[in-house]
């Protein structure tokens, strides 16, 4: 028997790949699917003999997909659109390009009146009201130490003096009998605190009485009762006279700019002098009262420009006498200097005045701004000084 031969082994089968049609176009997908474009992809499997795609599936777990190109895609457009069209919105609503306004004006033919004259110049504001702001028992020095950028801002604004003088008799009714009157106190006839059984009355005529009469309006409003003896009959139209804080006096300032300025308004705020007796001149308490006096004298800043009346308006803030210790009244420097500041139409702006000033110039220089007569019987002068 023959030996039997060993079997043959058989040739592994070679796989038959697609042709190169079939690769070209899986090329073709592969493309179209990195440029976002196709949705499903698949490898394709080759058997012997025949070409076939894999099932549905087989298709969900596939790797061509880039899943990060279609969300990119969306704000990239996004952003290009809010560069390119948010800008528009601000433009639009111009109403008018700025080149018109050239254009016509220089279409209009020349003329003598379209020129600038000196006479066009309109005229500064003509001082129309005074106000006398006195600040009962104020030092200039503690005027300085205190925190008051009201009263700061009106000193960068005008003429001021920090070494203007009360009377020698340096005691609240005397000093504001002398301010309001022109008039030294052997004249007006006030030489003392408080006033006497039988005493005749204050000697005139006090600015009151002359702008009065000269068809002027005025009003009062003070913090101290006795204060009601340097008020002449048939003199001031308005009048709050009374026992008073300097909040109170604030608020009746505000009633009377509200109802119409008069031509001539006096206010007194008298706590700075009542905590100087109380806690010491120059104490903590007392710059405090300062700091809040200064707070309400802005608020009367805020009403007269409210109402219009700042540009026609002169301030002059300033004191009845100073103080050292516990009291006032005698003939030193603590208390004989006061501040004394104008500010206002026509008046000098950041000016230190240098000439001397006594408080019956204040009586004075409110009926040169008014352009009232100066009675010829008064000790007090006009501080031109503050004019331009």
């Amino acid at each position: 028997m023959p030996p039997k031969s060993a079997p043959k082994k058989s040739k592994p089968r070679r796989r038959k790949f697609a042709s190169p049609k079939l690769l070209l176009i899986w090329l073709a997908i592969l493309i179209l699917e990195g440029s976002g474009v196709a949705a499903v992809s698949a490898y394709w499997i080759f058997t012997p003999g025949q070409e076939a795609a894999p099932a549905a599936a087989q298709l969900a777990p596939t790797h061509f997909q880039l899943p990060e190109a279609t969300p990119a895609s969306a704000p990239t457009a996004t952003a290009t659109q809010a560069v390119i069209y948010l800008p528009t919105p601000t433009k639009t609503p111009t109403p008018l390009p700025p080149t018109l306004t050239p254009t016509a004006v220089a279409t209009q033919p020349p003329s003598v009146a379209s020129a600038p004259q000196p006479t066009d110049t309109p005229a500064p504001p003509q001082i129309q009201h005074v106000i006398i702001i006195s600040i009962d028992g104020l030092r200039p020095d503690a005027l300085f130490a205190a925190e008051a950028p009201y009263l700061d801002t009106l000193i960068a604004q005008g003429a001021y003096s920090p070494n203007a003088q009360t009377v020698s008799l340096s005691i609240t009714l005397p000093s504001h009998a002398s301010m309001l009157s022109g008039m030294l106190p052997e004249k007006h006839g006030i030489v003392w605190g408080m006033p006497y059984i039988g005493w005749p009355g204050m000697n005139g005529p006090t600015l009151f009485s002359v702008a009065h009469d000269a068809g002027l309006t005025t009003a009062m409003v003070f913090g101290k009762e006795k204060m009601n003896y340097l008020v002449l009959p048939n003199s001031v139209d308005q009048r709050f006279g009374a026992d008073m804080h300097d909040s109170d006096i604030k608020e009746h300032a505000l009633e009377i700019i509200q109802a119409g300025l008069p031509h001539v308004l006096f206010l007194h705020f008298p706590d700075t002098d009542r905590v100087g007796h109380a806690s010491g001149w120059m104490s903590p308490n007392q710059l405090q009262a300062i700091a809040f006096v200064d707070n309400l004298i802005g608020e009367i800043l805020a009403a007269l420009e409210s109402g219009g009346y700042l540009n026609t308006t002169l301030l002059i803030v300033t004191a009845d006498h100073g103080g050292h210790g516990f009291n006032h009244g005698d003939d030193s420097p603590e208390d004989r200097t006061i501040p004394w500041l104008a500010v206002g139409p026509g008046v000098r702006v950041g000016v230190t005045l240098t000439r001397p000033i006594n408080t019956y110039d204040t009586a004075a220089t409110t009926l040169q701004a008014l352009k009232l007569p100066i009675p010829p019987n008064w000790d007090g002068k006009p501080v031109l000084e503050i004019f331009k």
